[in-house]
C-alpha cells in the first residue's frame, strides 16, 4: 500500500469529462491573504481567529473576482481552487472571509495537521514542497486535461514546488527521473513516495500548466526567478498580477481598474508609486506597451490625469 500524503480535500465542483479549459489554482497565505499559520503554536489560536481578522493583500480579491468573471461580456464562472498548508479546522474562517470578499471558488485542499501528528510526523507540518506537489497532483487527477494557471509566493518554496509539478505534468519522464527531480528540490523521501504514487496514476494524455505567478511578498528581486524560465512570472502585488492576466486575455479592463483603486485606497499609495508599478510591469515583460495602451481609458497614468 503506497504512502499517501494527509490531505483534506473539499471539492465542490466536478468538471465535465474532457474539460480542457483554464483552471486557476491559488495558494492562500501570502498570495491572497496576508496572514498565515506556520507553527504548532499557531494551531492553538485557531478558535480565536475570525474572518474579519483576516486581511486580504490589496487588489487580490479584485483579481480573484475578475478571474471568476472572465474577460468576456458574459459570466465565465471560471474554475477556481485553493491549496493551503493551513489545517482543515480553518475551513469555516476562510470560507467566511471569501464570502466577505465576494470571492467564489470551487474547492480547497488543506494540509491535514492532525493526521500528521497522529502519524508521528510533525516535521511535515513545515514541509511545503512535498505538500504542494502532492496537492496539485491530486487536483490534476480530477482535471487531467485542464490548462492550469498556478499562483504562489516567494515566502517559502512555491517557485520550486510549482515548477516541479509543471515539469511532472508536461514532460514524458520516467519514474526514476521524476524521483531525481523531486530529490533535487530537497523534497523529503516520504513525500517523494507519495508524489511518485500520484505521478504513476497520471494519464498519458493530459493538459499543461500555462503560467505560474509568484507574488513577491518578500520583495525578492524578479531576476532571481529567471532560471525558472518564461513560464514563471514574478509579480509585485495585485496590480501587477492584474496587468499580467489582462495581457494574457484572462481578465478584463474593469478588473485592472478595480485593482488600481483597491491598492490606492488600501495603502494610500501615491500616484507616482502606482505609475512605477505599471512601468515596472512593462520593464519585466508582464505586459507590453501595446497591451497597456488598451487600458488608456481605465488607468490614470501620467498625461491622462485630470488637473
Amino acid at each position: 500500500m503506497p504512502d499517501t500524503y494527509p490531505l483534506a480535500i473539499d471539492n465542490q465542483r466536478t468538471l465535465p469529462d474532457g474539460f480542457t479549459g483554464p483552471v486557476f489554482v491559488w495558494d492562500i497565505d501570502k498570495t491572497y491573504l496576508s496572514t498565515h499559520f506556520s507553527s504548532l503554536q499557531g494551531l492553538g489560536r485557531i478558535p480565536l481567529e475570525f474572518a474579519v481578522d483576516k486581511q486580504a493583500i490589496p487588489g487580490m480579491p479584485e483579481v480573484l473576482r475578475g478571474i471568476r468573471r472572465g474577460p468576456g461580456p458574459g459570466y465565465a464562472c471560471a474554475p477556481l481552487y485553493f491549496v493551503t498548508a493551513s489545517p482543515p479546522q480553518l475551513r469555516g474562517v476562510l470560507e467566511h472571509k471569501m464570502i466577505l470578499d465576494g470571492v467564489e471558488f470551487d474547492g480547497i485542499t488543506f494540509k491535514d495537521w492532525w493526521k500528521l501528528l497522529k502519524q508521528g510526523r510533525p516535521n511535515r507540518i513545515r514541509d511545503q514542497i512535498g505538500f504542494k506537489v502532492c496537492a496539485l497532483l491530486e487536483g490534476r487527477l480530477r482535471r487531467p486535461l485542464a490548462t492550469e494557471y498556478l499562483f504562489g509566493d516567494d515566502a517559502e518554496s512555491d517557485a520550486d514546488a510549482l515548477s516541479l509539478y509543471a515539469d511532472l505534468v508536461h514532460e514524458d519522464i520516467s519514474p526514476g527521473e521524476a524521483l531525481h527531480r523531486m530529490a533535487a528540490t530537497g523534497m523529503r523521501e516520504d513525500n517523494r513516495r507519495c508524489a511518485l504514487a500520484l505521478f504513476d496514476r497520471l494519464p498519458s494524455r493530459r493538459g499543461k500548466v500555462r503560467r505560474i505567478f509568484i507574488h513577491l511578498e518578500k520583495r525578492t528581486p524578479p531576476e532571481q526567478f529567471e532560471p525558472f524560465g518564461p513560464r514563471l512570472l514574478p509579480v509585485k502585488g495585485g496590480l501587477q498580477l492584474a496587468l499580467a492576466l489582462f495581457a494574457l486575455g484572462l481578465v478584463d479592463e474593469e478588473t485592472v481598474r478595480q485593482c488600481w483603486e483597491a491598492v490606492s485606497r488600501a495603502k494610500e499609495t501615491p500616484d507616482a508609486e502606482l505609475d512605477a508599478l505599471v512601468f515596472d510591469a512593462v520593464h519585466h515583460r508582464l505586459i507590453s506597451r501595446k497591451k497597456l495602451r488598451l487600458l488608456d481609458a481605465v488607468l490614470p497614468l501620467p498625461g491622462r490625469r485630470k488637473s
